[in-house]
């Protein structure tokens, strides 16, 4: 599935094969929520050892042995803040991401920001099994709903992002960079800027040459960026989503990091985004993000969110992290 996220430097690594017991995992669970009050610390050791792979084995098992699904029993027993990472962690990748998508979108007003972050940096194979899981869950299309509640150039990034048609070939074609580059810097020349440049090049291009286009165009535009560029020509969410995108495109590490840092600068913490991050990049790079925030920040990521949360969510969260409580 090209939508598993799952990589060399993830802090959840699952059971070993030899020892995935998905009857026993159920049946710890199942103890976990009979009867009066619920034992929040088994279900967090229960479904923190476990990968995403393993927890769908064990949502079976559940349903196979006791005749319930897993997640109504889960929802029932649990509240707040730790039943929403709980239940994001028990769904498979892509419907945890649809949900979040469907949810910046319902009810009065857009979250664009929140968007923004949910699509830009999908590779073309998570962007179809999105779409799929979306329309089966929501009986719509992602891009008529999403396109629907944007408008403008927002609206036409977007859709040109949703229609997952970048090239994701690692091949350079030098002459076409220096001729993006070129097109850009004249895009912002005269009256208004050539929006469709944009659009079209951001779309279409692989990373790799994503990446040298930026250092093309600081050659030609005597050292100015390209996020001094953006900075320049846009402004409001599309300025944001192309900030976004240049910033996932130059390392994907430092863009969550640092969205995990601003989720808990300040008074009050951007839940949403903290339950994204850690349970999305659980299995693909969050030991990578967490090196680069302590780095960065001069505090471990479990630090951080340590002092930013409490009880049983505080406890799942710093699970998935995978490194040691700092209390």
């Amino acid at each position: 599935m090209g939508f598993a996220l799952v990589g060399s430097r993830g802090t959840v690594k699952g059971m070993p094969e030899e020892s995935f017991d998905p009857e026993e995992a159920a049946k710890k669970l199942y103890e976990s929520m009979k009867g009066l009050g619920t034992d929040e610390n088994a279900i967090t050791d229960a479904i923190g050892a476990h990968s995403n792979e393993q927890r769908q084995i064990i949502k079976e098992k559940y349903k196979t042995m006791y005749g319930k699904e897993l997640t109504d029993d889960l929802s029932d027993e649990l509240g707040g803040n730790f039943a929403k990472v709980i239940l994001a962690l028990v769904e498979v990748p892509e419907e945890f991401i649809i949900d979040c998508v469907h949810k910046a979108i319902a009810g009065l007003g857009t979250d664009e920001n929140s968007l923004i972050g949910l699509l830009c940096g999908r590779t073309n194979d998570e962007m179809n099994e999105m779409k799929a899981a979306y329309l089966a869950k929501y009986g719509k299309e992602m891009e008529s709903d999403v396109g629907g509640d944007l408008s403008g150039d927002l609206k036409n990034f977007m859709v040109s992002l949703m229609s997952a048609g970048r090239d994701e070939s690692a091949e350079i074609d030098f002459e076409l960079v220096k001729q993006d580059a070129k097109d850009l810097f004249e895009s912002a020349e005269g009256a208004g800027t050539k929006e469709s440049a944009f659009n079209a090049i951001f779309n279409l291009r692989n990373p790799r040459h994503l990446r040298e286009l930026f250092d093309a165009y600081q050659d030609i535009a005597d050292g100015s960026t390209i996020e001094d560029l953006i900075e320049s020509e846009f402004s409001g969410n599309i300025k944001n989503a192309y900030l976004t995108m240049v910033k996932i495109i130059r390392n994907s590490v430092v863009f969550h990091a640092e969205r995990l840092h601003e989720a808990m600068k300040g008074a009050g913490t951007d839940d949403d985004t903290l339950m994204l991050i850690i349970v999305s990049r659980s299995e693909a790079d969050l030991e990578d993000i967490a090196e680069y925030f302590a780095i960065k920040y001069e505090k471990s990521l479990a630090e951080a969110v340590g002092n930013d949360t409490t009880g049983d969510y505080r406890a799942i969260l710093i699970r998935i992290i995978g490194q040691p409580d700092p209390e």
